[in-house]
């Protein structure tokens, strides 16, 4: 998340799953272009891989990749000194190891630097070009007053190198002193190699993310629970920064590094994304509680809540996302938003809890697409300004796939939207996998083919939800509740359920 004349870098917080369309393999040809279809947006492939169907985002169904639970993968966060020796006029000051450095962070007490940027030797021991970083800040939203000033940047991967210089400025005089620089080790996983088959191969013919276990989560550093919020009102793009060269069997362990620094340098409790994104196309489940769920995560300081977050693993600066990643972003972005009956240009108001990389005090409102990029709310260049260049065609990639997405439920919500409110949870199939369901804040609407597509609140609902749902000897609901003498009723495949109004409970029949 770089930003390398806008921002300053201050104290900061960065936020960081799902069912998804495979993105096509580099091979697929296109299918020949429908003269009444819609302009393919630049960037996004439409073409599937031979064998896999285009599904539809809000009534598929999201398992993990067919891999075994990983071992969890030990990994440490360390600090290294910098080299004595003589230092440019830029007072850049240099770090070498003696043995690969991975994934490097800078971080520092007291004041933040304005700026910090960092390059790598290559592979014939050359240094490279100056990468600047963002800051990565606290994973609360609005720190409490008083609290002693730390912070660092977002990681950068940069391999099996082992040297690497780094520059600090403050009021354009160098502080690098001030600064130090982290190794993150992200060890070995079990499944590291099938991994990265996965994505060098764009993935079997299932729709289909690497779980945590899979990818090898160490849950004992994971040290916070999961928090929701009712709902998610709009999805947070961005990418995580590091370098864009590294291979398929790489990423498991990137995604490794990250949740270390995240949970053990930066206490954030967890991985700050909900889900990451390769440039393959594979797809990672980021922060615990269920992809499925309104999970409070750390991707946009003073707009965590509500929101959820993709990070495309690489830096998007200059470099535009693969074909493959956008599709598997598309498609991530199709399912949540349209499993929420959300469209991604919808205009959504959402209120800064302050503190972070907000360009927003606490309590200040701001109006924003519902698929939306880290730099619209935050001091940040993120997704960077190749990546930011594609939330427009994005948008109009992931609104064909809700388009292409009719929901009988959704058409159930959307007449009753205002005594039901938000959708709490993504459109889902039912216990029995013969219907859909989506809860609501105030009820439920569920459907089957034989049914229809009913809503429920209340009591009636509570009752029936408590006696089974549609698991239940009543089964699923035949019409909407209604007025009767006394109270109100509902109508079941296998009876009837009734409020009586003044007893105030729910009996069978009508």
């Amino acid at each position: 998340m770089r930003r390398a004349a806008r921002a300053r870098m201050g104290t900061v917080a960065l936020t960081a799953a799902a069912v998804l369309l495979l993105p096509a393999p580099a091979t697929a040809q296109p299918a020949p272009p429908d003269p009444g279809a819609p302009a393919v947006p630049a960037g996004i492939d439409m073409a599937a891989p031979a064998g896999v169907r285009q599904l539809d985002p809000a009534h598929a169904v999201m398992p993990p990749a067919a891999l075994p639970p990983a071992a969890p993968v030990a990994s440490g966060v360390s600090s290294m000194g910098f080299t004595p020796g003589a230092r440019d006029a830029t007072g850049a000051r240099e770090v070498r190891g003696d043995q690969p450095l991975r994934l490097v962070a800078v971080t520092w007490t007291g004041p933040a630097p304005d700026s910090v940027e960092v390059r790598s030797t290559d592979a014939a021991g050359q240094w490279g070009t100056w990468t600047g970083l963002d800051p990565a800040g606290s994973e609360k939203d609005a720190p409490p007053e008083g609290a002693p000033q730390a912070g660092g940047t977002d990681p950068i991967w940069v391999g099996e190198r082992t040297a690497v210089q780094v520059r600090a400025l403050r009021a354009g005089a160098p502080v690098t002193d001030e600064v130090q620089v982290v190794r993150i080790d992200p060890g070995v996983g079990s499944n590291d190699r099938a991994i990265g088959a996965l994505g060098s191969a764009r993935g079997p013919a299932a729709p289909q993310y690497v779980s945590r276990s899979q990818w090898g989560a160490d849950e004992t550093k994971a040290t916070w629970g999961p928090e929701t919020t009712p709902t998610v009102r709009a999805v947070t793009i961005h990418h995580t920064s590091e370098s864009n060269d590294y291979s398929p069997a790489d990423s498991p362990a990137i995604v490794r590094a990250i949740f270390a620094y995240h949970t053990q340098k930066q206490g954030w409790g967890d991985i700050g994304y909900n889900a990451l994104v390769d440039k393959y196309g594979t797809i990672f489940e980021g922060r615990a509680g269920g992809m499925d769920k309104a999970v409070v995560a750390a991707h946009a300081g003073g707009f965590n809540r509500e929101t959820w977050g993709i990070a495309m693993m690489g830096n998007y600066m200059t470099e535009p996302p693969t074909p493959a990643a956008l599709n598997s972003v598309a498609a991530i972005a199709a399912w949540k938003l349209g499993g929420l009956y959300r469209d991604p240009r919808e205009q959504v108001q959402l209120t800064s809890a302050g503190g972070g990389t907000s360009r927003f005090p606490k309590g200040k409102s701001t109006t924003v697409p519902a698929l939306f990029a880290h730099r619209d709310v935050g001091n940040t260049s993120c997704p960077g300004d190749a990546g930011y260049a594609q939330m427009d065609p994005l948008r109009d990639q992931v609104q064909r796939l809700i388009t292409e997405s009719a929901s009988d439920v959704r058409t159930a919500w959307s007449a009753q939207r205002a005594s039901l409110g938000e959708p709490t949870r993504v459109e889902s199939p039912t216990s029995d996998g013969a219907g859909r369901v989506t809860t609501f804040e105030h009820g439920t609407v569920i459907w089957s083919p034989s049914t229809g597509a009913w809503p429920l609140t209340g009591a009636i609902a509570e009752h029936w939800r408590q006696a089974g749902a549609e698991g239940s000897a009543l089964g699923y609901p035949t019409g909407a509740e209604h007025d009767v003498p006394g109270g109100r009723a509902q109508a079941f495949q296998h009876g009837a359920l009734t409020w009586d109004r003044a007893a105030n409970t729910v009996r069978d029949g009508v």
